[in-house]
């Protein structure tokens, strides 16, 4: 019985390149202990050579936040005909934009709090307006494409927006402006069609933000959540 090789790509050059070394590490003491042969390397300018060499039957997508969840790895990996985790590239790169989810969603009729899509190139007066008229505050501003929540903030006044405008001002071209909307953090997971018991997500801080979800002890989980009964019934079947 020949002992199958997977290949972990992890690292990269996105925000999250530490939390995907770590996940990196994770799955391959994993695979390691159910006696998988692994190898792990960086997205660099030598994976193809990389992937030539080690021949994995497998390759495992460990990578996090742009370059990695977006469409651009899985470009790469489509053309070495290897079998890899993930989704593939279109629902990648969709899902990882905000704007493009955002139309789908509409287009589908999927309630979804309503939103400014902003260019830095505009003036923030007229932002200011757009956001009186439109959605009023309190507000959640947020890049169009990071993920683990980053750059994400609950603005509740003016003050607050301007304060956090200029931080994302200085890293991002465009932007996200949603009504805030106050509620429960739930999630709920799908694994080969089957849905899993409900998780309730308790942050220390006011929003679920990449401190909250990295760092031990930051986070309650709750599962199953306390959530009535019709209730869970009707989101796991909608997750069906």
């Amino acid at each position: 019985d020949m002992k199958k090789k997977i290949l972990i790509i992890s690292g990269g050059i996105s925000k999250e390149r530490v939390i995907s070394l770590d996940t990196g590490f994770q799955v391959a003491k994993e695979l390691s202990r159910n006696n998988y042969i692994v190898k792990i390397t960086e997205p660099d300018f030598k994976l193809l050579e990389t992937i030539k060499l080690f021949k994995p039957d497998i390759i495992f997508n460990a990578l996090h936040g742009q370059f990695g969840e977006d469409g651009y790895i899985q470009t790469i990996l489509e053309n070495t005909k290897i079998p890899y985790t993930h989704s593939g590239v279109i629902s990648s790169a969709i899902a990882m934009d905000k704007e493009l989810s955002k139309k789908i969603f509409i287009n589908n009729k999927i309630l979804t709090p309503k939103y400014i899509s902003y260019s830095f190139k505009k003036s923030k007066v007229e932002l200011i307006k757009l956001i009186d008229k439109k959605l009023k505050f309190p507000v959640v501003i947020k890049p169009i494409n990071e993920g683990s929540s980053l750059g994400v903030y609950i603005c509740k006044d003016k003050k607050e927006f301007e304060k956090n405008y200029k931080k994302l001002k200085n890293i991002y071209d465009k932007i996200m402006v949603e009504e805030y909307i106050e509620g429960r953090e739930l999630t709920a997971t799908v694994l080969d069609g089957k849905s899993y018991p409900i998780i309730e997500i308790e942050p220390t801080h006011e929003l679920y933000d990449y401190e909250c979800k990295y760092v031990p002890g930051m986070a309650n989980y709750i599962c199953p959540a306390k959530i009535e009964d019709e209730l869970a019934q009707n989101i796991m079947k909608d997750t069906e």
